[in-house]
């Protein structure tokens, strides 16, 4: 039997000793032992994080790319014929002289820095503050949205970014822009960096770089900079057409006033150093490079940057066919040019003019000023995209609105005096700008002769929200702040610019349909049109592609062909119009139909006129860019000749085409006075209609009266003309009021505190009246605020004070005749809280 190997004998175990209990060595130890191993782990993330950062910027361009650059190619813009316009330089063909840092004033250095990466001196290459703040918007929109980009970064951008990718806003961009930023600011110094920024950057006017600036704007040397020119250069880097001092001097001069908050906020100047130079009066060098239709190319310019991007425009070597026709611009400059010598008596020192075709929306010609190079007339300013107050030539959208409520060139209006309340300002009585006022007349005759009080009518008849709507929808991208505007609105009371309401009129001369090309989305405001003037036909790369084209228009139809002809047809009755300004007036094209309008402001600072043919449309504004009051004229005799002497020429040679009368209008017999059905007492017209809208109702104005055995007529008019009738007196033969007449004109301010109701409340068969308020537009209770058994024309029907009352509220006029019947009239106010 075999004898059993020995067991090993096992150590004995080690007893569990409290941590407080083992030695401090082992203690020690173990923590070393931890620390150790933790450190190994951090080092090999940092390695191979560094080995990742290594391996992704191998991939990119050299940071030393900053210092080198590729020559781009130039973008050429061309009229409609082929015949060049202008080049827009890209950064190695435009103006510019290197210049070192020390030649450079602080004054730009700092304000560039204030304006453009406050932390630039103290940042890694990117500036932490911006980058915070564009991902918090970047996070809200849920896309690229903004960029954060400090000055480093923007040099990168500008220099090793490929053009193509430059106005692309993606994360992928943004990081390599980050990293290549890091990288040179870890090999160059703040300085040098500094000094690549300001040489290169662009400042607008073919100027790149501080020095090229410093010529361009004030003729010197950048060393030589004041700190208000410096604020003023700075400011132009963020959009340099947007901010130019040629084009919109009041935005330059806010854009100079912020960069020195800025420098007062980044304690680099004092406020008082701020003040000072914000009340500099600077004196600008007139740009000499040469360009022709320098208005319409630099609109061409800011519409392509807007699309494409500054960098790429500049460098992407594009063909920019556009709409212009150099023929007729030549035409239009002559014709404004020629008008403004004849109007120096009347000190006009400027006008513009702008041509459009109605069946495409193509601008074919624009003069934004009499003289581009004229600083006295501040000629740079493109008045042609500068809101004013159009005057009269804003009346026949009002019009348009009624005639699509039911109104027609027949219907009667009043020229008379009539108030409507104006909150504090007490009532607006509008009035004809020769003092006089014609009685009742048809709506036809109120527009062509521009009568004021009948216009004012015919807006509280088509109501301001609609009437607004309608501009809106017509193509007016102004007028926005709806709640500003009242009744003189129809008069010409809110600004337009000239080419939108050239654009308005291409519609009317198109039969109601607006042509034109499509407004990007980024470019679409909620509300207003989605088509615009087309500028643009073509652009093409340097290859020869595509890229976009605008050649075929698209259409769309706004109002209805009928009431459309309607405002034709009444812009085109030199008859009706005669009475005020003569049968031989500017507003006749020999041998031609034409539709014109013409508007005057009420302090002479602007003169309008706007018509068109079916083949042209052209409008013409006259005044002084500064705003300045003329002479007393009128527009027939200023803005009407300018308009007459280019339709004149841009037509000759042309055929004289007639508007075509769309199958939805007729045409019927109607008093001359009320357009109603003729009696055997009415005189006689023959009228036009939307089809189906024929008046069915007998003339109720001329009726039969017996005066001491003779058969007289009279007139029977509403009690507002009781007025007039006692004004004009033996004209007349007699008044009679039957029935009950009722009118509550809107209140076109909010209430705010002691307020007049205004009414009028008449008739033969009047037995008695009230007046009634209710909370809300649509009120369940009534408060009687006033009652009467008497005739009220026009004036207070109470005086009422709205106490604590806010909101909506609803006012309603009751009469009762002595048949039993009620009739109503009634409007909704405002109650605002005292200011």
């Amino acid at each position: 039997m075999a004898r059993r190997s020995p067991k090993t004998p096992r150590p004995p175990k080690t007893p569990n000793v409290p941590l407080a209990a083992q030695p401090r060595t082992v203690r020690r130890g173990s923590w070393l032992v931890r620390l150790a191993g933790g450190l190994l782990l951090v080092g090999a993330f940092l390695a191979a994080g560094l080995w990742c950062y290594n391996e992704y910027v191998g991939t990119l361009a050299p940071p030393e790319t900053v210092a080198r650059r590729i020559p781009p190619s130039s973008t050429k813009i061309y009229d409609r014929n082929g015949t060049f316009l202008f080049e827009i330089f890209d950064p190695s063909g435009g103006k510019r002289t290197i210049v070192p840092l020390s030649r450079i004033p602080k004054s730009l250095r700092d304000a560039t820095i204030a304006t453009e990466d406050a932390d630039f001196y103290s940042n890694p290459g990117v500036s932490l503050r911006g980058l915070v703040r564009a991902v918090i918007n970047n996070l809200r929109a849920g896309e690229i949205v903004e960029g954060g980009s400090g000055i480093t970064q923007q040099l990168v951008k500008n220099v090793i970014i490929p053009p193509d990718e430059r106005a692309v806003q993606s994360f992928d961009r943004k990081l390599r822009e980050a990293v290549l930023a890091f990288e040179i600011t870890r090999r160059y110094s703040k300085d040098q960096i500094l000094e690549w920024y300001l040489n290169e950057v662009y400042y607008g006017n073919l100027s790149y770089g501080v020095e090229a600036a410093a010529q361009t704007y004030f003729g010197k040397s950048a060393v030589d900079l004041t700190l208000a020119e410096s604020a003023m250069l700075a400011g132009l880097v963020q959009s340099p057409s947007r901010y130019s001092p040629y084009t919109d001097p009041a935005a330059a001069k806010a854009r100079q006033a912020d960069v020195l908050d800025l420098m007062v906020r980044r304690g680099m100047i004092a406020a008082a150093e701020a003040e000072a130079a914000k009340a500099v009066d600077l004196a600008f060098q007139p740009p000499s490079y040469p360009i022709t239709a320098p208005h319409f190319v630099n609109y061409v310019r800011d519409r392509l940057e807007a699309t494409y991007g500054r960098r790429l425009i500049e460098q992407g070597g594009f063909r920019v066919v556009t709409t212009l026709d150099l023929e007729l611009q030549r035409k239009a400059e002559k014709a404004v040019a020629d008008g403004v010598k004849r109007l120096a008596a009347i000190d006009a020192t400027n006008a513009a003019l702008v041509a459009i075709e109605p069946a495409t929306g193509e601008v074919l010609a624009m003069v934004g000023s009499a003289d581009f190079w004229d600083d006295s007339i501040r000629g740079q300013v493109n008045v042609a995209l500068s809101p004013r107050q159009p005057g009269s030539t804003f009346k026949p959208i009002s019009y348009l609105a009624a005639f699509l409520k039911g109104y027609a060139p027949a219907t009667m209006v009043l020229d008379v005096p009539s108030r409507y309340p104006d909150g504090a300002n007490g009532p607006y009585i509008p009035q004809n700008s020769d003092g006089k006022y014609r009685g009742p007349l048809r709506a036809r005759e109120a527009l062509a002769q521009s009568l004021n009080p009948p216009a004012v009518k015919v807006l509280q008849f088509a109501g301001l929200a609609d009437v607004l709507d309608l501009a809106h929808k017509l193509g007016i991208t102004d007028l926005r702040a709806t709640n500003r505007y009242g009744l003189s609105l129809t008069l010409g009371g809110g600004e337009v610019k000239l080419l939108d309401l050239t654009y308005v009129y291409s519609v009317f001369a198109n039969g109601g349909v607006m042509a034109g090309s499509s407004v990007p989305p980024f470019r679409q405001t909620p509300g207003l049109r989605t088509i615009e003037p087309t500028i643009i036909l073509e652009v093409t790369d340097p290859w020869g592609n595509v890229i976009e084209e605008h050649h075929k228009p698209r259409t769309a139809r706004i109002v209805p062909e009928a009431e459309t002809f309607l405002i034709t047809d009444v812009l085109t009755d030199n008859a009706a119009r005669a009475p005020m300004f003569g049968t031989a007036s500017p507003l006749v094209l020999n041998g031609r139909p034409a539709a014109v309008k013409t508007g005057t402001t009420n302090d002479y600072r602007d003169f309008w006129a706007v018509g068109y043919t079916p083949q042209l449309v052209a409008g013409v504004w006259v005044g002084n860019t500064n705003n300045k009051p003329m002479r007393p004229s009128f527009s027939s005799s200023t803005a009407a000749p300018i308009w007459n002497a280019f339709m004149t020429a841009a037509l000759a040679g042309k055929e004289a085409k007639r508007f075509a009368v769309p199958s939805t209008v007729e045409y019927a017999n109607v008093c001359a006075i009320s357009g109603q059905k003729p009696t055997a007492f009415c005189p006689v017209v023959r009228e036009v209609f939307v089809k189906g809208q024929t008046p069915t109702m007998l003339c109720p104005v001329h009726r039969p009266v017996q005066d001491g055995g003779q058969t007289k007529v009279a007139y029977v008019l509403p009690p507002e003309a009781a007025g007039w009738l006692q004004a004009v007196g033996a004209g007349v033969s007699a008044l009679q009021w039957t029935g009950v007449w009722l009118q509550l004109p809107p209140i076109a301010k909010p209430i705010v505190d002691r307020t007049e109701i205004i009414g009028t409340v008449a008739g033969d068969d009047l037995i008695r009246w009230e007046l009634h308020l209710g909370v809300g537009k649509e009120p369940k209770e009534w408060t009687l605020l006033a009652r009467g058994n008497g005739p009220v024309l026009n004036k207070p029907l109470t005086v009422w004070k709205p106490g604590d009352l806010r909101g909506a509220v609803t006012l309603r006029l009751s009469a009762i005749d002595r048949h039993g019947v009620v009739r109503r009239a009634q409007i909704v106010a405002e109650i605002s809280p005292p200011v």
